[in-house]
Protein backbone atom coordinates (compact mmCIF):
# COMPACT_ATOMS: atom_id res chain seq x y z
CA UNK A 1 0.00 0.00 0.00
CA UNK A 2 2.88 2.65 1.03
CA UNK A 3 4.37 1.68 -2.59
CA UNK A 4 1.07 2.72 -4.28
CA UNK A 5 1.13 6.11 -2.21
CA UNK A 6 4.51 6.74 -3.11
CA UNK A 7 4.38 6.59 -6.56
CA UNK A 8 1.07 8.13 -6.72
CA UNK A 9 2.90 11.10 -5.08
CA UNK A 10 5.87 10.61 -7.07
CA UNK A 11 3.79 11.12 -10.79
CA UNK A 12 2.06 14.06 -8.93
CA UNK A 13 4.81 15.86 -7.89
CA UNK A 14 6.19 15.19 -11.58
CA UNK A 15 2.94 16.05 -13.67
CA UNK A 16 3.18 19.14 -11.00
CA UNK A 17 6.91 19.88 -12.48
CA UNK A 18 5.20 19.72 -15.61
CA UNK A 19 2.76 22.13 -15.12
CA UNK A 20 4.69 24.61 -13.81
CA UNK A 21 7.01 24.97 -16.65
CA UNK A 22 4.08 25.12 -18.91
CA UNK A 23 2.12 28.20 -16.61
CA UNK A 24 5.52 29.88 -16.26
CA UNK A 25 6.40 29.91 -19.88
CA UNK A 26 2.90 30.57 -21.11
CA UNK A 27 3.27 33.52 -18.51
CA UNK A 28 6.02 35.15 -20.18
CA UNK A 29 3.82 34.55 -23.92
CA UNK A 30 0.81 36.34 -22.45
CA UNK A 31 3.15 39.19 -20.86
CA UNK A 32 4.82 39.55 -24.91
CA UNK A 33 1.26 39.74 -26.10
CA UNK A 34 1.28 36.05 -27.59
CA UNK A 35 -1.96 34.43 -27.80
CA UNK A 36 -2.74 30.97 -27.00
CA UNK A 37 -4.89 31.12 -30.56
CA UNK A 38 -1.53 32.58 -32.26
CA UNK A 39 0.59 29.50 -30.89
CA UNK A 40 -1.78 26.69 -32.16
CA UNK A 41 -1.94 28.15 -34.98
CA UNK A 42 2.07 27.26 -35.95
CA UNK A 43 2.44 24.43 -37.76
CA UNK A 44 5.29 22.71 -35.78
CA UNK A 45 6.95 19.34 -35.85
CA UNK A 46 8.74 18.75 -32.32
CA UNK A 47 11.68 16.50 -31.85
CA UNK A 48 13.33 14.82 -29.24
CA UNK A 49 16.29 12.43 -28.43
CA UNK A 50 19.51 11.85 -27.08
CA UNK A 51 21.70 12.55 -30.32
CA UNK A 52 20.47 13.75 -34.07
CA UNK A 53 18.00 15.54 -33.07
CA UNK A 54 18.84 18.76 -34.18
CA UNK A 55 20.58 17.06 -37.64
CA UNK A 56 16.89 15.79 -37.92
CA UNK A 57 15.38 18.93 -37.46
CA UNK A 58 18.03 20.21 -40.12
CA UNK A 59 17.26 17.68 -42.53
CA UNK A 60 13.04 18.44 -42.86
CA UNK A 61 13.88 22.21 -42.58
CA UNK A 62 15.76 21.69 -46.15
CA UNK A 63 13.33 18.91 -47.46
CA UNK A 64 10.19 21.47 -46.46
CA UNK A 65 12.37 24.86 -47.90
CA UNK A 66 12.83 23.10 -51.03
CA UNK A 67 9.38 22.75 -51.35
CA UNK A 68 8.99 26.16 -51.27
CA UNK A 69 7.85 26.14 -47.63
CA UNK A 70 8.56 29.32 -45.41
CA UNK A 71 10.91 27.51 -42.36
CA UNK A 72 11.28 28.48 -39.35
CA UNK A 73 13.91 26.30 -36.95
CA UNK A 74 14.30 26.59 -33.07
CA UNK A 75 17.17 25.00 -32.20
CA UNK A 76 20.20 24.42 -29.19
CA UNK A 77 22.91 24.70 -28.58
CA UNK A 78 24.48 27.83 -30.61
CA UNK A 79 28.03 27.09 -32.24
CA UNK A 80 29.17 30.75 -32.32
CA UNK A 81 26.22 33.29 -32.05
CA UNK A 82 23.07 33.03 -30.22
CA UNK A 83 21.50 34.15 -32.75
CA UNK A 84 21.86 30.53 -34.81
CA UNK A 85 19.45 29.27 -32.34
CA UNK A 86 16.50 31.11 -34.66
CA UNK A 87 16.36 30.37 -37.93
CA UNK A 88 14.16 31.65 -40.88
CA UNK A 89 14.75 29.74 -44.28
CA UNK A 90 17.88 28.03 -42.78
CA UNK A 91 19.64 31.02 -42.36
CA UNK A 92 20.22 32.46 -38.43
CA UNK A 93 18.12 35.19 -38.17
CA UNK A 94 20.36 39.08 -38.84
CA UNK A 95 21.90 40.24 -36.63
CA UNK A 96 19.02 43.70 -36.90
CA UNK A 97 16.45 41.29 -36.64
CA UNK A 98 17.80 39.54 -33.14
CA UNK A 99 18.14 42.79 -31.92
CA UNK A 100 15.01 44.27 -32.90
CA UNK A 101 12.98 40.86 -31.31
CA UNK A 102 15.41 40.38 -28.29
CA UNK A 103 14.53 44.32 -27.24
CA UNK A 104 10.76 43.92 -28.29
CA UNK A 105 10.25 40.82 -25.97
CA UNK A 106 12.52 42.31 -23.06
CA UNK A 107 11.42 44.99 -22.44
CA UNK A 108 7.87 43.85 -22.56
CA UNK A 109 8.42 40.92 -19.46
CA UNK A 110 10.70 43.94 -17.64
CA UNK A 111 7.60 46.45 -17.62
CA UNK A 112 5.37 43.54 -16.20
CA UNK A 113 7.71 42.18 -13.93
CA UNK A 114 6.47 43.36 -11.27
CA UNK A 115 3.42 42.57 -11.62
CA UNK A 116 4.55 39.11 -11.90
CA UNK A 117 6.18 38.41 -8.15
CA UNK A 118 9.05 39.73 -10.04
CA UNK A 119 9.64 36.59 -12.41
CA UNK A 120 12.04 36.98 -15.51
CA UNK A 121 12.77 33.99 -17.72
CA UNK A 122 15.83 32.06 -17.99
CA UNK A 123 18.35 32.07 -20.97
CA UNK A 124 16.88 29.20 -22.65
CA UNK A 125 12.96 30.00 -21.90
CA UNK A 126 13.66 33.97 -22.68
CA UNK A 127 15.06 33.02 -26.02
CA UNK A 128 12.16 30.16 -26.31
CA UNK A 129 9.67 32.94 -26.26
CA UNK A 130 11.44 35.33 -28.47
CA UNK A 131 11.55 32.56 -31.23
CA UNK A 132 7.94 31.76 -31.47
CA UNK A 133 6.95 35.69 -30.93
CA UNK A 134 9.02 35.66 -34.54
CA UNK A 135 7.72 32.52 -35.72
CA UNK A 136 4.08 34.64 -35.25
CA UNK A 137 5.22 37.57 -36.41
CA UNK A 138 7.27 36.59 -39.14
CA UNK A 139 4.64 34.15 -40.23
CA UNK A 140 6.46 30.90 -40.92
CA UNK A 141 4.77 28.34 -42.53
CA UNK A 142 6.33 25.09 -40.42
CA UNK A 143 8.42 25.39 -37.56
CA UNK A 144 11.07 22.60 -36.94
CA UNK A 145 11.07 22.64 -33.17
CA UNK A 146 14.03 20.62 -31.26
CA UNK A 147 13.99 20.06 -27.95
CA UNK A 148 16.14 21.38 -24.96
CA UNK A 149 16.62 18.53 -22.58
CA UNK A 150 14.17 15.61 -22.09
CA UNK A 151 10.80 15.98 -23.54
CA UNK A 152 8.03 15.86 -20.66
CA UNK A 153 9.64 18.58 -18.36
CA UNK A 154 11.61 20.62 -21.38
CA UNK A 155 10.35 24.34 -21.92
CA UNK A 156 9.32 23.87 -25.76
CA UNK A 157 6.75 21.84 -24.51
CA UNK A 158 4.15 24.06 -23.98
CA UNK A 159 3.27 23.14 -27.86
CA UNK A 160 -0.63 21.51 -27.76
CA UNK A 161 -1.26 20.84 -31.17
CA UNK A 162 2.08 20.22 -33.16
CA UNK A 163 1.46 18.18 -36.76
CA UNK A 164 4.43 15.35 -35.87
CA UNK A 165 6.46 14.37 -33.30
CA UNK A 166 10.05 12.06 -33.63
CA UNK A 167 12.22 10.21 -31.48
CA UNK A 168 15.45 10.51 -32.61
CA UNK A 169 18.79 8.38 -31.12
CA UNK A 170 18.12 7.55 -27.46
CA UNK A 171 21.40 7.39 -24.89
CA UNK A 172 22.56 7.93 -21.98
CA UNK A 173 22.80 12.09 -21.46
CA UNK A 174 21.85 14.43 -19.05
CA UNK A 175 21.24 11.70 -16.92
CA UNK A 176 21.11 13.65 -13.30
CA UNK A 177 17.99 15.27 -14.84
CA UNK A 178 16.59 12.46 -16.85
CA UNK A 179 17.05 8.88 -15.09
CA UNK A 180 19.90 6.40 -15.62
CA UNK A 181 18.47 4.19 -17.65
CA UNK A 182 17.38 4.04 -21.00
CA UNK A 183 13.72 3.77 -20.05
CA UNK A 184 13.98 6.77 -17.80
CA UNK A 185 15.16 8.62 -20.56
CA UNK A 186 12.78 7.28 -23.45
CA UNK A 187 9.62 8.01 -21.13
CA UNK A 188 11.19 11.42 -20.78
CA UNK A 189 11.40 12.05 -24.26
CA UNK A 190 7.99 10.62 -25.50
CA UNK A 191 6.62 13.63 -23.35
CA UNK A 192 6.64 15.51 -26.31
CA UNK A 193 3.38 12.96 -27.82
CA UNK A 194 -0.34 14.44 -28.18
CA UNK A 195 -3.58 12.90 -28.36
CA UNK A 196 -4.25 12.16 -31.93
CA UNK A 197 -0.81 13.56 -33.34
CA UNK A 198 1.56 10.77 -35.16
CA UNK A 199 4.60 10.30 -33.18
CA UNK A 200 7.34 8.59 -35.14
CA UNK A 201 10.26 7.21 -34.16
CA UNK A 202 13.78 5.25 -35.33
CA UNK A 203 14.17 1.46 -33.68
CA UNK A 204 15.38 2.11 -30.47
CA UNK A 205 16.49 -0.81 -27.75
CA UNK A 206 13.64 -2.62 -27.04
CA UNK A 207 13.40 -1.53 -23.39
CA UNK A 208 13.29 1.97 -24.91
CA UNK A 209 10.68 1.00 -27.51
CA UNK A 210 8.39 -0.71 -25.26
CA UNK A 211 8.43 2.67 -22.89
CA UNK A 212 7.73 4.38 -25.76
CA UNK A 213 4.92 2.15 -26.82
CA UNK A 214 3.65 2.45 -23.44
CA UNK A 215 2.99 6.24 -23.64
CA UNK A 216 1.67 6.23 -27.21
CA UNK A 217 -1.05 4.64 -25.68
CA UNK A 218 -1.33 6.36 -22.65
CA UNK A 219 -1.62 9.57 -24.85
CA UNK A 220 -3.39 7.84 -27.47
CA UNK A 221 -0.99 8.67 -30.38
CA UNK A 222 -0.09 6.71 -33.78
CA UNK A 223 2.92 5.79 -33.32
CA UNK A 224 5.04 4.13 -36.48
CA UNK A 225 9.27 2.98 -36.57
CA UNK A 226 11.11 5.53 -39.46
CA UNK A 227 12.92 2.95 -41.38
CA UNK A 228 16.58 4.09 -42.04
CA UNK A 229 17.73 5.01 -45.34
CA UNK A 230 19.41 2.27 -46.88
CA UNK A 231 22.95 1.91 -48.95
CA UNK A 232 20.60 0.65 -51.78
CA UNK A 233 18.52 3.64 -51.61
CA UNK A 234 21.43 6.08 -51.75
CA UNK A 235 22.57 4.21 -54.95
CA UNK A 236 19.58 4.26 -56.17
CA UNK A 237 18.63 7.83 -56.39
CA UNK A 238 22.73 8.91 -56.79
CA UNK A 239 22.29 10.45 -52.59
CA UNK A 240 24.94 11.66 -50.93
CA UNK A 241 23.22 13.00 -47.85
CA UNK A 242 24.31 16.68 -46.72
CA UNK A 243 25.62 15.64 -43.16
CA UNK A 244 28.44 13.15 -43.17
CA UNK A 245 28.19 10.22 -40.22
CA UNK A 246 27.17 6.26 -40.13
CA UNK A 247 23.76 7.06 -38.11
CA UNK A 248 22.69 10.21 -40.30
CA UNK A 249 20.99 7.64 -42.43
CA UNK A 250 18.36 7.15 -39.36
CA UNK A 251 18.18 11.23 -38.89
CA UNK A 252 17.16 11.40 -42.65
CA UNK A 253 14.93 8.53 -42.79
CA UNK A 254 13.28 10.20 -39.97
CA UNK A 255 12.84 13.33 -41.66
CA UNK A 256 11.77 12.10 -44.27
CA UNK A 257 8.83 10.91 -43.12
CA UNK A 258 7.95 13.59 -40.57
CA UNK A 259 8.19 15.73 -44.01
CA UNK A 260 5.59 13.28 -45.37
CA UNK A 261 3.21 13.93 -42.83
CA UNK A 262 3.36 17.60 -42.82
CA UNK A 263 3.02 17.69 -46.31
CA UNK A 264 0.23 15.24 -46.15
CA UNK A 265 -1.96 17.51 -43.49
CA UNK A 266 -1.26 20.54 -45.71
CA UNK A 267 -2.50 18.32 -48.56
CA UNK A 268 0.21 18.04 -51.37
CA UNK A 269 2.03 14.27 -49.55
CA UNK A 270 3.36 12.30 -52.01
CA UNK A 271 1.26 9.32 -51.41
CA UNK A 272 4.40 6.91 -50.27
CA UNK A 273 3.63 7.71 -46.34
CA UNK A 274 2.35 3.93 -45.41
CA UNK A 275 -0.91 4.11 -42.95
CA UNK A 276 -3.12 7.29 -44.11
CA UNK A 277 -5.28 6.61 -40.68
CA UNK A 278 -3.89 8.82 -37.67
CA UNK A 279 -6.40 7.52 -35.41
CA UNK A 280 -4.62 5.90 -32.17
CA UNK A 281 -3.52 2.27 -32.60
CA UNK A 282 -5.28 0.99 -29.65
CA UNK A 283 -4.86 -2.65 -31.01
CA UNK A 284 -1.00 -2.16 -30.55
CA UNK A 285 0.40 -4.41 -27.44
CA UNK A 286 4.12 -5.08 -28.93
CA UNK A 287 6.76 -3.26 -30.39
CA UNK A 288 6.44 -5.43 -33.49
CA UNK A 289 2.95 -4.67 -34.21
CA UNK A 290 3.98 -0.96 -34.67
CA UNK A 291 3.97 -0.01 -38.27
CA UNK A 292 6.62 0.82 -40.23
CA UNK A 293 7.42 3.44 -42.61
CA UNK A 294 10.08 2.71 -45.66
CA UNK A 295 11.32 5.11 -47.80
CA UNK A 296 9.60 4.90 -50.72
CA UNK A 297 10.07 6.79 -53.64
CA UNK A 298 11.92 9.66 -53.41
CA UNK A 299 10.82 13.39 -54.84
CA UNK A 300 13.55 15.84 -56.50
CA UNK A 301 12.85 18.46 -53.57
CA UNK A 302 13.50 15.39 -50.43
CA UNK A 303 16.85 14.85 -52.53
CA UNK A 304 17.45 18.02 -53.31
CA UNK A 305 17.00 18.95 -49.29
CA UNK A 306 18.64 15.71 -48.14
CA UNK A 307 21.71 16.30 -50.34
CA UNK A 308 21.88 20.27 -49.71
CA UNK A 309 21.43 19.93 -45.62
CA UNK A 310 24.01 21.95 -43.90
CA UNK A 311 24.80 21.43 -40.29
CA UNK A 312 28.04 22.73 -38.71
CA UNK A 313 29.64 21.32 -35.99
CA UNK A 314 28.79 17.66 -36.44
CA UNK A 315 30.91 15.50 -38.43
CA UNK A 316 32.48 18.93 -40.19
CA UNK A 317 35.26 18.80 -42.38
CA UNK A 318 36.71 22.22 -43.19
CA UNK A 319 40.23 21.88 -45.42
CA UNK A 320 42.73 25.26 -45.55
CA UNK A 321 46.06 25.02 -46.41
CA UNK A 322 48.10 22.88 -44.60
CA UNK A 323 45.62 22.06 -42.37
CA UNK A 324 42.31 19.91 -41.90
CA UNK A 325 39.96 20.51 -39.10
CA UNK A 326 37.62 17.64 -38.49
CA UNK A 327 35.00 18.91 -35.88
CA UNK A 328 32.24 17.03 -34.36
CA UNK A 329 30.51 18.07 -31.49
CA UNK A 330 30.07 14.38 -29.61
CA UNK A 331 29.30 14.24 -26.04
CA UNK A 332 28.44 10.90 -25.55
CA UNK A 333 29.98 7.37 -25.74
CA UNK A 334 27.45 6.47 -28.49
CA UNK A 335 28.56 9.41 -30.59
CA UNK A 336 32.38 9.31 -29.79
CA UNK A 337 32.01 6.08 -31.17
CA UNK A 338 30.75 7.24 -34.65
CA UNK A 339 32.71 10.22 -34.65
CA UNK A 340 36.17 7.84 -34.58
CA UNK A 341 34.57 5.60 -37.35
CA UNK A 342 33.79 8.91 -39.29
CA UNK A 343 37.08 10.69 -38.47
CA UNK A 344 39.44 7.58 -39.06
CA UNK A 345 37.95 6.81 -42.68
CA UNK A 346 37.86 10.42 -43.54
CA UNK A 347 41.48 11.34 -42.62
CA UNK A 348 43.27 7.85 -44.12
CA UNK A 349 41.25 8.78 -47.30
CA UNK A 350 42.58 12.23 -47.12
CA UNK A 351 46.08 11.25 -46.48
CA UNK A 352 45.87 8.88 -49.52
CA UNK A 353 46.08 11.58 -51.56
CA UNK A 354 49.06 13.80 -50.03
CA UNK A 355 52.32 13.64 -50.37
CA UNK A 356 54.55 14.09 -47.65
CA UNK A 357 54.38 13.33 -43.96
CA UNK A 358 50.78 13.72 -42.37
CA UNK A 359 50.65 14.72 -38.78
CA UNK A 360 47.63 13.94 -36.38
CA UNK A 361 46.46 16.59 -33.86
CA UNK A 362 43.54 15.84 -30.97
CA UNK A 363 41.58 19.24 -29.18
CA UNK A 364 39.78 17.63 -26.71
CA UNK A 365 37.26 19.31 -23.52
CA UNK A 366 33.86 18.04 -22.44
CA UNK A 367 31.35 19.16 -20.07
CA UNK A 368 28.84 17.68 -17.44
CA UNK A 369 29.68 14.84 -15.21
CA UNK A 370 30.80 12.19 -17.77
CA UNK A 371 33.61 9.68 -17.71
CA UNK A 372 36.65 11.74 -19.84
CA UNK A 373 38.18 8.28 -19.54
CA UNK A 374 35.61 6.25 -21.20
CA UNK A 375 35.09 9.16 -23.77
CA UNK A 376 39.00 9.36 -24.38
CA UNK A 377 39.49 5.44 -24.62
CA UNK A 378 37.70 5.30 -28.36
CA UNK A 379 40.08 8.18 -29.51
CA UNK A 380 43.35 6.29 -28.80
CA UNK A 381 43.12 3.98 -31.88
CA UNK A 382 43.16 7.25 -34.07
CA UNK A 383 46.93 7.56 -34.17
CA UNK A 384 47.42 10.99 -32.88
CA UNK A 385 50.63 12.45 -32.70
CA UNK A 386 49.98 15.07 -30.42
CA UNK A 387 46.47 16.33 -28.14
CA UNK A 388 45.91 19.29 -26.42
CA UNK A 389 43.83 19.87 -23.47
CA UNK A 390 42.13 23.30 -22.84
CA UNK A 391 38.75 24.34 -21.36
CA UNK A 392 36.10 25.95 -23.24
CA UNK A 393 37.69 28.92 -23.48
CA UNK A 394 38.21 30.91 -27.02
CA UNK A 395 40.69 33.32 -25.37
CA UNK A 396 42.72 34.56 -21.76
CA UNK A 397 41.77 38.21 -22.83
CA UNK A 398 39.15 38.65 -25.47
CA UNK A 399 35.77 37.98 -24.60
CA UNK A 400 33.34 37.09 -26.87
CA UNK A 401 29.92 37.46 -25.20
CA UNK A 402 28.00 34.38 -27.12
CA UNK A 403 31.03 31.89 -26.05
CA UNK A 404 31.19 32.65 -22.32
CA UNK A 405 29.66 30.42 -19.99
CA UNK A 406 28.76 31.43 -16.20
CA UNK A 407 28.10 27.93 -14.94
CA UNK A 408 31.47 27.05 -13.83
CA UNK A 409 34.23 29.04 -12.18
CA UNK A 410 37.45 29.38 -14.23
CA UNK A 411 39.89 27.24 -11.56
CA UNK A 412 37.37 24.47 -12.14
CA UNK A 413 37.21 23.94 -15.38
CA UNK A 414 41.15 24.67 -15.77
CA UNK A 415 41.29 21.78 -13.25
CA UNK A 416 39.14 19.47 -15.40
CA UNK A 417 41.05 20.11 -18.29
CA UNK A 418 44.38 18.99 -16.46
CA UNK A 419 42.47 15.79 -15.17
CA UNK A 420 41.39 14.70 -18.59
CA UNK A 421 45.15 14.89 -20.23
CA UNK A 422 46.23 13.57 -16.89
CA UNK A 423 43.59 10.33 -18.27
CA UNK A 424 44.38 10.57 -21.99
CA UNK A 425 48.04 9.35 -20.83
CA UNK A 426 47.36 6.94 -18.91
CA UNK A 427 45.21 5.22 -21.79
CA UNK A 428 48.21 6.21 -24.18
CA UNK A 429 50.62 4.30 -21.55
CA UNK A 430 48.44 1.33 -21.13
CA UNK A 431 47.52 0.78 -25.20
CA UNK A 432 49.69 -2.00 -27.42
CA UNK A 433 53.08 -1.06 -27.79
CA UNK A 434 54.23 1.28 -29.84
CA UNK A 435 51.27 3.51 -28.88
CA UNK A 436 52.46 7.35 -28.17
CA UNK A 437 51.42 10.87 -27.75
CA UNK A 438 52.70 13.88 -27.13
CA UNK A 439 50.03 15.98 -24.86
CA UNK A 440 50.13 19.36 -23.25
CA UNK A 441 47.56 21.66 -21.25
CA UNK A 442 46.71 24.81 -22.51
CA UNK A 443 44.51 27.91 -20.86
CA UNK A 444 42.62 28.40 -23.84
CA UNK A 445 41.44 27.56 -27.34
CA UNK A 446 43.47 29.69 -29.01
CA UNK A 447 46.77 28.40 -27.75
CA UNK A 448 45.54 24.95 -28.21
CA UNK A 449 45.04 25.58 -31.74
CA UNK A 450 48.43 27.17 -32.70
CA UNK A 451 50.03 23.98 -30.86
CA UNK A 452 48.10 21.41 -32.39
CA UNK A 453 48.28 22.83 -36.22
CA UNK A 454 52.10 23.26 -35.61
CA UNK A 455 51.72 27.34 -36.21
CA UNK A 456 50.26 26.38 -39.26
CA UNK A 457 47.99 29.62 -38.79
CA UNK A 458 48.48 32.98 -37.86
CA UNK A 459 46.11 32.78 -34.83
CA UNK A 460 45.73 35.63 -32.09
CA UNK A 461 47.01 34.35 -29.38
CA UNK A 462 47.22 36.10 -25.74
CA UNK A 463 49.50 33.28 -24.32
CA UNK A 464 52.31 31.41 -25.81
CA UNK A 465 52.59 27.95 -26.38
CA UNK A 466 55.56 27.09 -24.44
CA UNK A 467 55.22 23.15 -25.24
CA UNK A 468 57.16 22.61 -28.73
CA UNK A 469 56.76 20.05 -31.17
CA UNK A 470 58.97 19.29 -33.76
CA UNK A 471 57.90 19.59 -37.59
CA UNK A 472 60.51 18.27 -39.64
CA UNK A 473 59.33 17.50 -43.00
CA UNK A 474 55.80 18.10 -41.76
CA UNK A 475 53.32 18.21 -45.08
CA UNK A 476 50.00 18.63 -43.95
CA UNK A 477 48.02 18.70 -40.09
CA UNK A 478 44.56 17.08 -39.57
CA UNK A 479 43.15 18.30 -36.28
CA UNK A 480 39.86 16.19 -34.81
CA UNK A 481 38.53 18.75 -32.95
CA UNK A 482 35.36 16.64 -30.39
CA UNK A 483 33.95 16.58 -26.77
CA UNK A 484 31.27 19.41 -26.24
CA UNK A 485 29.51 20.83 -29.21
CA UNK A 486 30.55 24.09 -26.81
CA UNK A 487 34.45 23.57 -27.90
CA UNK A 488 33.64 22.74 -31.45
CA UNK A 489 31.70 26.12 -31.59
CA UNK A 490 34.12 28.46 -30.01
CA UNK A 491 36.99 26.84 -32.30
CA UNK A 492 34.94 27.67 -35.27
CA UNK A 493 34.60 30.96 -34.09
CA UNK A 494 38.60 31.36 -34.33
CA UNK A 495 39.45 29.63 -37.74
CA UNK A 496 35.77 30.41 -39.38
CA UNK A 497 34.53 33.62 -38.50
CA UNK A 498 32.28 34.14 -41.71
CA UNK A 499 30.07 31.35 -40.21
CA UNK A 500 26.89 33.40 -40.19
CA UNK A 501 27.53 35.84 -42.65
Amino acid sequence: MQTVTTARETLGSKREAKNDKVRRIMNFLQRVDLPLDDIDNLSVIHVAGTKGKGSTCAYAESILRHHGVKTGFYSSPHMVEARERIRINGRPITKDLFTFYFWDVYIKLLNTKEDNEGTMPLYFSFLTVMAFTLFVKEKVDVVLLEVGIGGEYDYTNFVRTPVACGICSLGLDHTTQLGHTLEEIAWHKAGIFKRGVPAVTIQQEESAMNIILQRAQEIQCPLYVAEPLTEEDLRTHSLTLGISGDKQVYNAGLALHLCRLWLRRRGNGDGTLGPENDEPHVCLNTVKTIPRLHTGELTQEIKTGLSRCYWPGRAQTLKKTGVTYYLDGAHTIESMQQCVRWFIQAADEEARHINGRVSRSLIFNMTGERSASSMLHHLVPCGFHVAAFCPNIPSTKKVIADQVSFKHPKTTILEKSVSYRQDWDDLVSKAEEGTSCQSANFPCISTALKWATHDREPFCCDVTATVQVATGDLHHVQVLVTGSLILVGDVLGIIYPTLND
